[in-house]
């Protein structure tokens, strides 16, 4: 069952219009909008993304990770909104207590249902083979677990996955495009951060995926949330 994946009751990095499920075009040319001509330059996207982003965060090393990471769900905690942290490395050692030591009031906002631990493990094994029906199970659980929270004023989600990037890493090039096409397709209100090392996209065959991988995004962005004006372009 799905809900055997929900670790605990918490937050996920995904920010989109249940009503607009149907109208992933008309999301597309807002989000556009609002990223190329109302943001600043100093602007951190992190904490304050466009209106149903998805977002590709680009970053150098596991610090810069660690801490752009933690800096999106505590901002969205802090602000009241449903975060969620899904990983395929929740087993690993020592990973969710690292992960866990950075965000504030973590066990609390955990049992509060205020953040959502999502293990990805059976999602990376389901898209190594095309199968996506789980993260079709997966959107509508979040808004579930969204809607039973009657006293939530903000009602964006923040979810943050890392199924396609360890994907690219493996080189399942074709099946990390077909989970991040799935997200760009099947936007839930909120936003969705997708991270990926800088030091992967200019190697070979990887480089002669980034432009797809890009095209499925809205926003590029550093670990400090500035926008990476050199890779925009690449978004159509």
């Amino acid at each position: 069952m799905l809900m055997d994946n929900l670790l605990f009751s918490s937050n996920f990095h995904v920010y989109y219009n249940v009503e607009s499920l149907s109208k992933p075009k008309e999301i597309r040319e807002e989000v556009e909008n609002h990223q190329l001509l109302h943001h600043k330059s100093d602007d951190n996207l992190l904490l304050d993304p466009s209106p149903r982003a998805h977002i590709i965060l680009i970053y150098e090393n596991q610090v810069d990770l660690d801490n752009a990471i933690a800096n999106y769900i505590n901002e969205g905690l802090k602000r009241g909104q449903l975060c969620v942290y899904a990983s395929v490395s929740l087993a690993n050692e020592g990973h969710l207590e690292n992960f866990s030591s950075q965000i504030i009031n973590y066990q609390e906002n955990v049992e509060k249902g205020n953040l959502v631990i999502v293990d990805l493990v059976s999602y990376y094994v389901n898209a190594m083979v095309g199968n996506l029906e789980s993260y079709d199970k997966l959107k509508e659980e979040l808004i579930s677990i969204s809607h039973r929270i009657k006293n939530r004023t903000d009602k964006c989600m923040r979810l943050t996955g890392d199924c396609a990037t360890l994907l690219l890493k493996n080189k399942h090039l074709e099946e990390c495009i077909l989970v991040e096409e799935w997200w760009h397709q099947n936007p839930i209100e909120g936003f969705i951060l997708c991270p990926y090392p800088r030091s992967l996209l200019d190697k070979f065959p990887i480089n002669a995926y980034i432009s797809r991988l890009i095209h499925d995004h809205d926003i590029i962005v550093d670990s400090n949330g500035k926008l990476i004006p050199e890779y925009i372009q690449q978004i159509e």
